[in-house]
């Protein structure tokens, strides 16, 4: 047998598994009790025994394993395979159904045409078979098809290689566009969660949650042959549950005629990914909680209402005391050792922290330096507002300090695109919608602490 049959059917052995494992904890959890001596056995045998690292490491890990070996070799295997491009093979414009030497890669531009013009599931080929994948994974049929999500992420690769190409002309007077990749882009908000190093979970079903420890036991001191107090651990859980987040564009006709395969793909997959990805970024920063939104740091009463820093009684100045309190209100939740702690605000509040001293006058050291905050890095986006009230003060800025490891997203599949060729049908556009299903969640509101009322030295 092939080893990417092999890998395949691993990978599907290790699904039945992983969700055996997850049924047995969600059974318990539904029914508020521990699991039974045998689920604790069956959980341990297929997920492994973190609390013994000598015995073995479950039959799901055992899995990932071979997969991740046999994957390492077909890497190995395709080194060097690459057929070299030909005078006589066809350019991408010239290749519509996107075979490029029979080597067949999801093209998101061919599916929005098929859609465009046959109606709903008119796929074939490698998009017809990613999209039913990601719908079985997902356990939920698309509205239009789906476009696996890692795919429309520019990777740091083609950043460092826009990188050299303008570091290297700087000052040369004229600087090469490959026309191919380097599109005049929109300027956006900078994301800064994931930077910061928020973490994901992804293919999910269902709702979704991860049992938490709220409270311990009690250790007391006794008598000889005394009995200390019984005290018992306290159990709840951090759920998830998916919330739909969407954007849209109108592609041209002119559009369409115009552009090659890889340019207009990469324009389309960027453009709409990075509206959905500054919106998981906003949501997890400010969203409501309401209105079908994630519920974010600064809309957490959790954190807001006994975690905040108050800089005065209709806002103020920052303070470098200010700043320190913000790390120690996380030092005394305990949560220090969870990860690395970052500060994150907006551009009024980077501006204002780096002209603000902390110590002299004359020679004086500012809150910001070399990007840092009290030794620690700070983040800076226009995510945050810097329009907030607080008595009579106006246009205040948040700042949030906090260790973003403990920020987890959640996906429950790929984008979910859906093609309308008659919204627009007058003046010959396609409107392509994508759609999202996820949610974000903080595992400890004691990682977190903020400031809401900051008064910026910036003009505006």
């Amino acid at each position: 047998m092939a080893l990417k049959e092999t890998a395949a059917e691993l990978r599907a052995k290790r699904s039945k598994l992983v969700d055996e494992a997850r049924e047995l904890v969600e059974r318990s959890e539904k029914e508020n009790r521990a699991m039974t001596k045998d689920e604790e056995a069956r959980h341990i045998a297929i997920v492994g025994d973190y609390r013994d690292q000598t015995k073995s490491p479950g039959e799901a890990n055992v899995l990932a394993q071979r997969i991740s070996q046999i994957e390492r070799q077909l890497a190995v295997d395709s080194v060097g395979n690459e057929t070299p491009r030909r005078t006589s093979d066809p350019l991408p414009h010239e290749d519509p159904e996107n075979t490029r030497n029979g080597k067949h890669r999801f093209s998101l531009m061919k599916a929005i045409r098929q859609q465009a013009s046959k109606g709903q599931e008119p796929l074939d080929g490698i998009e017809l078979e990613v999209s039913r994948e990601i719908a079985t994974r997902a356990h939920k049929p698309s509205q239009g098809f789906f476009m696996p999500y890692s795919t429309s992420r520019r990777t740091r690769a083609d950043w460092d290689r826009q990188k050299r190409a303008l570091d290297s002309n700087a000052g040369a007077g004229s600087v090469p566009i490959d026309l191919d990749k380097d599109w005049i882009e929109l300027l956006r908000n900078k994301m800064v969660t994931h930077q910061a190093g928020a973490r994901e979970i992804l293919d999910l079903k269902g709702k979704f949650a991860i049992p938490r420890q709220s409270a311990a036991s009690t250790a007391y001191w006794v008598a000889e042959s005394g009995a200390p107090t019984g005290s018992n651990q306290t159990l709840d859980q951090v759920l998830f549950t998916p919330h739909t987040l969407g954007a849209f564009t109108d592609i041209s006709r002119r559009f369409f005629e115009l552009t090659i395969l890889d340019s207009g793909e990469e324009f389309v997959k960027e453009d709409l990914t990075a509206v959905l990805a500054r919106g998981s970024d906003l949501a997890a920063l400010n969203g409501s909680g309401g209105t079908n939104q994630p519920l974010g740091i600064l809309q957490n009463t959790g954190i807001t209402a006994t975690r905040t820093v108050a800089l005065g009684t209709n806002g103020g100045a920052p303070t470098f005391s200010a700043m320190v309190e913000l790390s120690t209100i996380v030092n005394r939740g305990n949560a220090a050792d969870l990860g690395e702690f970052s500060y994150v605000g907006n551009a009024d509040v980077e501006g204002t922290l780096a002209t603000t001293a902390k110590i002299g006058s004359t020679f004086p050291i500012f809150i910001l330096e070399d990007g840092k905050v009290y030794g620690r890095s700070f983040r800076g986006t226009n995510q945050l507002p810097n329009n907030l009230t607080k008595g009579s003060g106006i246009n205040l800025s948040p700042i949030i300090g906090g260790i973003f490891n403990q920020m987890v997203y959640a996906y429950w599949s790929g984008v979910d695109i859906l093609v309308d060729p008659y919204t627009g049908s007058s003046t010959g556009t396609v409107r392509v919608v994508a759609l999202q299903d996820q949610d974000v969640q903080v595992r400890h509101n004691e990682a977190f602490a903020v400031i809401v009322d900051m008064v910026s030295n910036q003009t505006q």
